[in-house]
């Protein structure tokens, strides 16, 4: 038996795809809590002035734009790229060496990746200088002397002969520069460190590293797995045109079917997304234009969008 109306009530209910004109595999948008759509106009009246009451006599409308704004409450990868036009890579798991981290005392650091919480860290001190004789050294520079970290507090040139390298924070003097044991060149987690989910927050007052004080930093190196994920580079990607297609029901009129073809949209970069805070559940606003097929042909045929309904 055919499908048939019952009723001209209408609650729209469905799901959103987007082809890559072009070329590339059609992504769904997921949970779209909201789709409206708005066509502009310039429009321009010839006024009556013959009579006291007034009125028009000609009304000349030209259509200025097609635009619609999709609210998304699936938060996918593919939803964000598209939303902040952003090139989107999907990364799998992989050995990070010795990634070079800036810290200061009870600060969190934040690795470059999302790290495997099911994996050990190992935390070392970066040393950017080796000793050499009469060389010019930068207040700042880290020295590790086999397994001891050593931080030039004073810069200048050092002496001629490599000085006996001091423990138990001491101090030495080499030439010009003086230099500070600040403790073991590798950290100890529980004692120098908590991990994070992100990468691990230094103690305020580590063990086995001294920070001469709360500003000075100390370059760090992590080694660590990472986790597999996607990374998102807002703002990197040419806007993309596709084809938007919506598979639609409408849920007053027993679940019939109704469908749309935007034959050639352009998606803005998002008008709102809030990252962070809230009680209700996040939503990604989507905008766009839909723009002139060229390629549809055709007496009575739309340049922009089919729709058929029961």
């Amino acid at each position: 038996m055919s499908l048939q109306s019952t009723t001209r009530g209408y609650k729209g209910r469905g799901r959103f795809i987007l082809k890559p004109i072009g070329g590339g595999r059609p992504f769904e948008l997921g949970n779209v809590t909201g789709f409206t759509e708005s066509i502009e106009v310039d429009r321009q009246s010839r006024q009556d002035y013959t009579t006291a009451a007034g009125g028009e006599l000609d009304v000349d409308e030209n259509v200025t734009s097609f635009t619609f704004e999709a609210t998304c409450n699936d938060i996918t990868p593919r939803n964000i790229a598209a939303g902040f036009l952003a090139n989107i890579e999907q990364i799998g798991a992989q050995s990070i060496s010795d990634e070079i981290v800036e810290s200061w005392s009870g600060t969190r650091i934040g690795f470059r990746y999302l790290p495997d919480p099911d994996q050990a860290v190992s935390i070392t001190v970066a040393d950017d200088t080796t000793w050499t004789a009469t060389t010019a050294v930068a207040a700042g520079a880290v020295l590790v002397d086999t397994t001891e970290a050593y931080l030039a507090t004073t810069g200048g040139e050092t002496g001629a002969t490599e000085p006996t390298w001091p423990t138990a924070n001491g101090t030495v003097t080499d030439g010009t520069v003086v230099w500070q044991h600040i403790g073991n060149a590798a950290l100890v987690a529980g004692d120098d460190y908590d991990r994070t989910p992100h990468g691990i927050r230094v103690k305020d007052t580590p063990v086995n590293i001294a920070y001469p004080d709360d500003e000075t930093m100390v370059p760090l190196k992590a080694t660590y797995e990472r986790n597999p994920q996607y990374l998102i580079q807002a703002l990197a990607a040419s806007q993309q045109l596709f084809e938007l297609r919506w598979e639609g029901l409408n849920s007053v009129d027993s679940g019939n079917p109704l469908h749309a073809t935007y034959f050639r949209v352009k998606l803005s970069p998002t008008s709102g997304f809030q990252r962070h805070g809230g009680d209700d559940f996040a939503e990604l606003t989507l905008s766009g234009t839909v723009l002139a097929d060229e390629g549809r042909t055709g007496a009575g045929l739309s340049k922009f969008v089919e729709m058929a309904m029961i």
